[in-house]
């Protein structure tokens, strides 16, 4: 895992240490230097009452200090502390000493010049590692220490004499101190700042290639090494696995624990994925509860499905969170280069393909890409991944279909279905995304929109005076036991303001998996809203004549399989006129509509007439049309908005 923080720490770890060495190979030569000046001051005919104390103390000092430095590495800032402040001490008082205590003689000119040409390397010393506020403020006021010295010494001797060559190599070296301390100052500054965009820059770096919450390689980083591994292996002529590890079951851990327990289960999961995966192979979360292993090996066997194997068995011990253990399985699904993709892209798609296979056939397995196989799988993958973005997108829109009153010709209903036509322009069938969104859970989303815009749609007809006709949306099974199904039905009337009579409710026989006295309850309560309520379908499912009588409806809707048997020439007559006789007969006792779905020829027609249909829809009255249609289609004959020529 890699840590910023601890980067950072190491960083500094590392210039700490360089510092040290430079100054263990550096305070030797200012011992020699002290020892030189104390055995030569005497000869050179320089010596002031300090130096021959003060000397061969300095160069025990830093003796001391060398000593200290080279057996304990810890004390690099303790040493640096004091040099600052013995060298700025030892220099300040040498020139009070020259200044005020010796006697003025031509060789202070001398002193001023022999001893202070170290003073530029305490400078330097007190700035060079972070957080020594206190050293550089010792430097600051030793310049300002030194500056007060000066100018007391040229108030009381202004220009005279022998003291002009000591006041002018005053201010020589004031001015150059104090330069030089404004520039070490501007200098290491601009080497914080530096430092502190160039960690800021690797922070930033290592967020947008690291997963925050498990330490691992992103998305992003592993384009990049799957791109480059790819090509060494191309190079190579050797084979690339990609492992697609999918947890099974981890959204319901997150849904009856909480987020906090979900995240601390990914984290341990991907640290026991680490742990027992190889070395050179990358381990990648790429998102939510899905990984990623890249195994680029020479001697690849078995398409990397022994490796897939043992991460199976290091998850199946369990994992303690929140003091409960939680056990997880996988589902992983393998994709190899070269024979089942040449780029990266192609390579991820396939093995996600694979590893979708495994969701769908019972979880918990591992598979490999099978180009025949998969296809029709990542067609259903992909259309389940785009289904989401398509509801918000406004790629989705309703199309409308009449149902007849077949002894008036005249539209009755029209029943909301949905068109998905995406931004290139393909459309794709209803019969291929509804199935998808039931079972993804996207159909309760899918099915508050085409709600919401149905009931828009008819209230808009409703105010251009057009034929209070109903609006029929059909609800799934999963969207209908939704816990707010009901308030989610009266804010949508409440919203769009369509009065709850012009909207009819199309459930299929699957609503009597959550029970009977559920089911009745909850319809009834639709029906005091004054909502209507159809069975579609009705035949193919839990059929059941006695749900004609136990459930509070309005309508049934017979299944067009049932029609297509009335065909010509009849195929199978005698069930379907048998099952259709049999609802239009129990519906006359409870005083229900019929309706009979798909008729396509008039001979169908003419039949499910003749038993006693109410209503029927199919593609010999219309096909479903856009909204603006069904308009059209009114304003054509406003006394008769449908084709009367159905009426026998």
């Amino acid at each position: 895992m890699i840590n910023t923080k601890l980067s950072l720490q190491n960083s500094e770890e590392l210039y700490t240490n360089r510092w040290r060495k430079t100054l263990l190979q550096a305070l030797p030569f200012a011992i020699f230097a002290f020892l030189l000046g104390w055995l030569l001051e005497v000869p050179s005919q320089q010596a002031t009452s300090l130096d021959m104390i003060g000397y061969p103390v300095m160069a025990l000092f830093m003796v001391f200090l060398e000593v200290l430095l080279a057996f304990k590495a810890s004390s690099l800032r303790f040493v640096l502390f004091s040099i600052v402040i013995g060298a700025s001490s030892f220099f300040a008082l040498k020139l009070f000493t020259v200044l005020f205590l010796d006697s003025p003689s031509a060789g202070i000119q001398a002193q001023l010049t022999e001893t202070f040409y170290w003073v530029p390397v305490v400078y330097l010393i007190s700035f060079v590692l972070p957080n020594t506020k206190t050293s550089r403020w010792i430097m600051v006021i030793f310049t300002e220490l030194i500056l007060v010295f000066s100018a007391l010494h040229g108030i009381m001797h202004p220009f005279e004499g022998e003291h002009i060559g000591v006041v002018y190599s005053l201010i020589q070296m004031n001015l150059a101190n104090t330069t030089l301390l404004a520039l070490t100052i501007a200098f290491i500054n601009f080497k914080d700042d530096y430092i502190s965009a160039h960690a800021r820059m690797e922070t930033i770096e290592q967020h947008a290639y690291i997963d925050s919450l498990t330490g691992l390689p992103n998305r992003h980083w592993l384009q990049e090494h799957l791109e480059k591994t790819l090509k060494q292996a191309a190079q190579s002529r050797t084979r690339v696995a990609i492992l697609f590890i999918d947890l099974d079951g981890f959204k319901l851990i997150n849904d009856t624990l909480g987020h906090e327990a979900g995240d601390q289960l990914l984290q341990q999961v991907a640290l026991r994925m680490r742990q027992n995966s190889r070395q050179n192979d990358f381990l990648a979360r790429i998102s939510g509860d899905e990984f990623l292993l890249v195994i680029h090996d020479d001697t690849l066997l078995h398409d990397g499905k022994h490796i897939a194997a043992n991460l199976q068995s290091a998850l199946v011990e369990p994992f303690k969170i929140s003091n409960q253990f939680l056990t997880v399985s996988t589902s992983i699904g393998i994709s190899v280069f070269p024979e089942d993709g040449a780029d990266g892209a192609t390579l991820l798609k396939h093995a996600d393909s694979a590893m979708y296979r495994v969701k769908r056939s019972g979880k918990n397995g591992i598979e490999k890409f099978h180009g025949q196989t998969d296809s029709q799988f990542e067609r259903q993958r992909e259309i389940e991944k785009r289904l989401g973005d398509a509801i918000n997108n406004n790629e989705l829109s309703l199309a409308f279909q009449p149902l007849y009153d077949l002894n008036s010709g005249k539209v009755v209903k029209f029943e909301a279905l949905v068109r998905w036509v995406t931004p290139d322009g393909k459309h794709i069938s209803p019969d291929e995304f509804i199935p998808l969104a039931e079972r993804s859970g996207l159909i309760v989303q899918l099915g508050a929109w085409v709600l919401t815009e149905a009931c828009r749609q008819a209230k808009q007809w409703y105010c251009e005076n057009m034929s209070p006709f109903k609006v029929s949306v059909n609800v799934s099974a999963l969207q209908f036991a939704q816990p707010d199904f009901f308030k989610t039905i009266v804010n949508t009337l409440e919203t769009t303001k369509l009065p709850p009579e012009l909207l009819e409710l199309e459930l299929t026989e699957s609503i009597v998996m959550y029970g009977l006295d559920h089911v009745s309850l909850a319809l009834n309560k639709l029906k005091r809203l004054g909502v209507s309520i159809a069975i579609d379908d009705f035949g193919t499912g839990y059929s059941s004549l006695a749900y004609l009588r136990d459930l509070p409806i309005d309508t049934v809707k017979i299944d067009q399989s049932f029609i297509r048997d009335l065909g010509e020439p009849l195929e199978n007559p005698q069930f379907a006129l048998a099952l259709i006789e049999a609802i239009v007969s129990l519906a006359e006792h409870l005083n229900l509509e019929v309706a009979a779905e798909g008729i396509e020829t008039s001979n169908q027609r003419k039949i499910v007439k003749e038993l006693g249909c109410h209503l029927a829809q199919g593609y010999y009255f219309a096909k479903p049309m856009p909204a603006n249609e069904v308009g059209l289609m009114y304003n054509a004959d406003d006394s008769n908005p449908a084709a009367t020529s159905f009426v026998n």
